[in-house]
């Protein structure tokens, strides 16, 4: 416990499945406006979670907000400076504006811009503990991806995920996986441990599509497997892209902890990307990930549709503790979708409003991805083969 800056109460009780790490900050602070973000997200999962009666006390931890001298460990020292001056006085000039990409369209100003993506980390640092301890933890309110050490960016102030990592090492972990399973590739992530030779990262993104990174030949052999999905892609291409190409690999790199970084906006319904992808393919490839490795971490990400986003986050909790998500809601379940609203769409998928599962997709593997897994296997031949 080394150098800790929040720690696990000695009253914890072991004998639970999993730890999930949440706060209201994200139901009192907003992006404004209509930015993609402005959207109940993690609150109605939270009470999704609790009408589908998979909510415990005993099981939740209030997310901490992580002070400046934490997030210095990763972030610049004057850009967390600025973050905090900015957030209290809710302007910035156009030097600084440009310099740290705060106050543009995509990282506004708004207040709480400090203390919400903090909180994001406090929970991740929180999480990292736990799952260190008891094997699973679930910082919904994370999945800060994009995020850079000297400024915003992609809506990310801070980058959650790194701070996770970095509590994992020092506990002693030292192999970790990190599979990112958001529509946009984890360029946040990548910057800060693609060279690490104990890390390996897995991006499953949309091709041509921002940040405009994780592309076939920025792959690093046995270490960094990014796979850019062609548009259109549905469940059996996710599906044939983990089979043979990263449970291979992630069973042969054989990781001390795993990080999954759980985006909502592959999903079908999301208005930032360009995929066809179910919940139910996204929670069977989580159900098998739980395998891989003895800790496991995961958090909520991208997702821009409260809808699709509620029902994927909530599942995501279920599978944590050993609960296979049924097809539909409770009654309290289906009060609460029904009640959620999006100035974006008039007009609901009424399967988000009367299922919890999406309806399966049958399909067949298209031929990008045929192509995507003969170049992955080629580059990656050594430990998908001896897996």
């Amino acid at each position: 416990m080394k150098d800790a800056v929040y720690f696990v109460p000695q009253h914890y009780p072991f004998f639970m499945t999993a730890v999930l790490i949440s706060s209201d900050i994200y139901r009192t602070t907003h992006y404004g406006g209509k930015h993609p973000l402005n959207i109940p997200r993690v609150g109605p999962t939270l009470d999704l979670i609790k009408a589908m009666s998979w909510y415990s006390d005993k099981s939740f931890v209030t997310a901490p907000i992580a002070k400046p001298r934490l997030l210095k460990k990763f972030h610049s020292n004057d850009y967390i400076n600025v973050l905090l001056e900015v957030d209290e006085k809710q302007e910035i000039d156009e030097y600084r504006s440009r310099k740290y990409k705060l106050g543009t369209p995509s990282n506004p100003l708004f207040k709480g811009m400090y203390k919400r993506p903090a909180t994001s980390v406090g929970g991740a640092v929180v999480a990292a503990e736990y799952a260190y301890l008891n094997g699973r933890a679930f910082n919904l309110g994370g999945g800060l991806h994009h995020g850079l050490a000297n400024r915003a960016n992609g809506f990310c102030y801070l980058n959650d995920l790194v701070f996770a990592m970095l509590r994992l090492r020092e506990f002693g972990v030292r192999r970790i996986a990190y599979v990112d399973l958001d529509a946009h590739f984890c360029d946040g992530v990548a910057s800060a441990f693609a060279r690490d030779p104990d890390i390996m990262l897995v991006s499953i993104h949309e091709a041509n599509r921002w940040p405009f990174r994780g592309k076939i030949d920025e792959n690093y052999p046995d270490k960094n497997l990014y796979a850019p999905m062609s548009k259109g892609s549905q469940d059996v291409d996710i599906e044939a892209l983990f089979k043979y190409v990263f449970f291979p690999a992630l069973e042969h790199f054989k990781p001390e902890a795993l990080i999954v970084q759980g985006g909502a906006d592959m999903l079908k319904d999301d208005p930032l990307s360009r995929l066809d992808i179910t919940n139910n393919c996204l929670w069977s490839i989580l159900a098998r990930l739980n395998l891989l490795a003895p800790k496991v971490l995961i958090t909520s990400g991208g997702g821009y549709n409260p809808w699709s986003v509620a029902r994927l986050w909530a599942g995501f909790w279920a599978i944590l503790n050993d609960i296979d998500p049924p097809t539909n809601y409770t009654d309290e379940g289906m009060r609460l979708i029904e009640s959620l609203r999006w100035f974006r769409k008039d007009k609901v998928n009424p399967n988000l409003l009367f299922c919890l599962r999406d309806e399966k997709m049958p399909g067949r593997i298209k031929e990008e991805t045929l192509d995507l897994i003969k170049q992955m296997n080629s580059i990656h031949k050594s430990s998908i083969q001896m897996a």
